[in-house]
């Protein structure tokens, strides 16, 4: 834990006491919002919470594990006071305050030790001139939430937040407003295996204004100026610097009598510089614009642009995408849509234009016994490429990791040993076999966190990586497809879909497999009510993915009952299969999963929900399977609520396991 300075119990009581008797100090008394008076209390509002945090864990391998536990006690009493100087229109005021006692006892294998905070929460805003069209808000905050990660417990951390906000509306004919900010946050705190130390000040302002009858315009400003040490407590953290500047333009139109043309467009400037030990600088340039012409009730027309110009220190990326097509509905049963589209990609080592003809058509209809629907589409693409680099560079693409799940990279093709895992504030860089592992399965590159990392579950990474280039060539891409759908019997449904790819190049060689062959989708799913009261929902999937890049099999089952125990309270029992089979790798899927939940309102004034889960996947390299409990009741009853949350989870991965214990119970008492 991050040792604290507290001020005392006696320091504390006296902050306290001012707040308390801050309106006797001041002789107020409440008042009507029309009185002017030198000072009047408007309200007196607050709340009394107790809290209490009991956290279990264990890691590590099956005969070498490390345990952490810790139990925590608050105590909160804040008070808020509203009041005003000579009118609430002039100037009115919010004011509170109040300590917080925390008391926290820690055990680890290797060592324990409590502490003892004696803490104080503060609030002071100043509205000026709330009743002018030019209000302004001066504030200054201190908070001390508890912050819960599934990796390093509960701890508390300590916030501060200034600055200033405002706006003015009626300018330029009552049509346009500016509103700006200036503001600063302070994060500082520690528990068993995270740290939390950030400050960033923004600077922000925003003009709005709308003209004609439908039309607005909105430029948009913000400075971003972060410095950064938060991160993991097990792995080296070096501080980071972040400058950023975002401009932003925004603008819809209208036009016609009926309003018949609309055209939406946004422009995006980015500069961004990031220090940590080398400086990393980015120029980004988005544009955005959309036209669409309802030409008659049934159809319309289209135009879509998308215009990205984005260097990064040495590296340059030039990207143009343009489609223009149209959508009909033919008849009641018949919908048809065709576009033109045309790319280019102009990057260091790397271009490509691609020109692209696509058409899609639906039919459907109610029949006797149900209905049935059947939907073809159609691509050819020609694609004139060359490389002058064998890999290109990606920075920064973000991936959210939960649980163990693998996320796949955005390209194929990654570069072996190219890949490189930070958090998103770019203070550590993450370790593979420790923190994450790369799973490779034909051109598909995924990130898996492991059970023991230092990754948080849930959290948000950036990845560096190289992906090889596909040669130089002029190609043509062909695709087609259908589809048929049917709902019979008023309980089942059916589908078939049939993809096909195939690619001949026109002059030139591809260095990479081309993603060629055909797909087959089949399945059945049924929902019906049966025995007083259940459901059943069921749905069988087979998918035959026969393509040269990432050939696999995969049959999934998914099974869920649901039924009403009385009142509100609902049951749901569920189980799933899932059988993948990939040609080309060793990492396989064979997972079953098993679900109940219960939830609905108990006693009148409480909320009950509970579910537990596993999860048994034997089919890869490493086994894996996930075990949750979870359980959350409230009530509430006037101005009392309490709330009691316990989670029991279980994870393993190979040989490496994670269980966890977490119980929280709050009282809270508001007047």
């Amino acid at each position: 834990m991050r040792e604290r300075n507290p001020e005392g119990w006696a320091e504390a009581a006296r902050k306290f006491a001012l707040i308390l008797l801050m309106p006797a100090v001041c002789a107020a008394e409440y008042h009507e919002v029309d009185d002017i008076k030198p000072f009047g209390l408007l309200d007196v509002t607050g709340h009394v919470r107790v809290g209490y945090l009991f956290d279990d864990r264990e890691r590590g391998a099956s005969l070498e594990k490390s345990f952490e536990q810790q139990s925590s006690w608050e105590q909160e009493l804040f008070v808020l006071t509203k009041s005003f100087v000579y009118h609430p229109g002039f100037l009115n005021m919010d004011l509170g305050g109040g300590p917080v006692f925390v008391q926290q006892q820690f055990d680890t294998n290797v060592d324990e030790a409590s502490n003892n905070d004696v803490l104080f929460n503060f609030l002071g805003r100043l509205n000026i001139l709330d009743l002018k069209n030019y209000p302004v808000s001066v504030y200054y905050e201190r908070t001390h939430p508890s912050v819960t990660t599934s990796r390093s417990g509960r701890f508390l951390v300590q916030n501060d937040a200034y600055g200033v906000r405002g706006h003015v509306t009626q300018l330029l004919r009552d049509r346009t407003t500016l509103r700006y900010a200036i503001t600063r946050q302070e994060a500082d705190g520690s528990g068993l295996g995270s740290v939390v130390d950030t400050s960033a000040e923004t600077k922000s302002f925003a003009l709005d204004s709308t003209y004609r009858n439908s039309d607005n315009i909105t430029f948009q400003f913000d400075k971003l100026e972060q410095e950064s040490a938060s991160g993991s407590a097990g792995l080296p953290i070096v501080r980071s610097e972040l400058d950023q500047e975002i401009a932003e333009v925004r603008a819809n139109n209208v036009f016609g009598a009926d309003e018949q043309v609309r055209i939406s467009q946004r422009l995006r400037q980015m500069d961004q510089e990031n220090v940590t030990t080398i400086v990393s600088t980015l120029d980004d340039r988005t544009y955005n614009g959309n036209v669409h012409w309802q030409y008659d009730g049934d159809g319309h027309a289209f135009l879509n642009l998308r215009d990205v110009t984005s260097k990064r220190d040495s590296t340059r990326q030039d990207f143009t995408d343009l489609e223009i097509g149209a959508a009909e509905q033919l008849t009641e049963s018949t919908f048809a849509r065709a576009s033109l589209g045309h790319s280019t990609v102009d990057q260091t080592g790397f271009t490509r234009d691609r020109n692209s003809l696509r058409g899609a058509a639906t039919y459907s209809r109610e029949t006797g016994f149900g209905g049935f629907g059947i939907s073809g589409s159609a691509r050819a693409e020609r694609n004139d490429q060359e490389s002058t680099a064998d890999e290109i560079d990606v920075f920064d693409e973000p991936l959210i990791l939960i649980g163990t799940n693998p996320v796949d990279l955005r390209n194929e093709f990654v570069v072996p040993g190219s890949v490189v895992v930070r958090n998103a504030d770019k203070t550590q860089t993450y370790v593979e076999g420790l923190d994450y592992r790369l799973i490779e399965t034909g051109s598909v590159t995924s990130v898996q966190r492991l059970v023991n990392s230092s990754i948080t579950d849930g959290e948000t990474v950036l990845v560096d990586y190289s992906y090889s280039t596909s040669g130089t060539a002029e190609f043509d891409t062909y695709g087609s497809g259908i589809a048929l759908s049917a709902d019979f019997l008023r309980t089942f449904r059916a589908h078939v879909r049939y993809d096909i790819q195939d690619t001949k190049i026109r002059q030139g060689e591809l260095t990479n497999p081309l993603n060629d062959g055909e797909i087959v989708e089949f399945g059945i799913g049924t929902t019906n009510q049966f025995l007083d009261g259940w459901t059943l929902d069921a749905q069988y999937r087979h998918l035959r993915q026969d393509l040269e890049t990432s050939p696999f099999v995969s049959d999934q089952l998914d099974v869920s009952f649901t039924t009403s125990l009385g009142g509100t309270l609902a049951l749901t029992l569920a189980a799933g299969l899932n059988e993948t089979d990939y040609e080309n790798s060793n990492e396989d899927i064979s997972q079953v999963t098993y679900r109940i939940g219960l939830r609905g309102r108990v006693l009148r004034r409480s909320y009950l929900s509970y579910d537990a889960f596993l999860l048994d996947d034997t089919g890869g390299s490493l086994p894996r399977k996930q075990f949750r409990h979870r359980l959350n009741w409230q009530w509430s009853y006037r101005q009392m609520r309490f709330e009691m949350r316990a989670t029991i989870s279980e994870d393993e991965l190979g040989v490496s396991e994670w269980n966890n214990v977490t119980v929280t119970a709050q009282l809270t008492r508001v007047f």
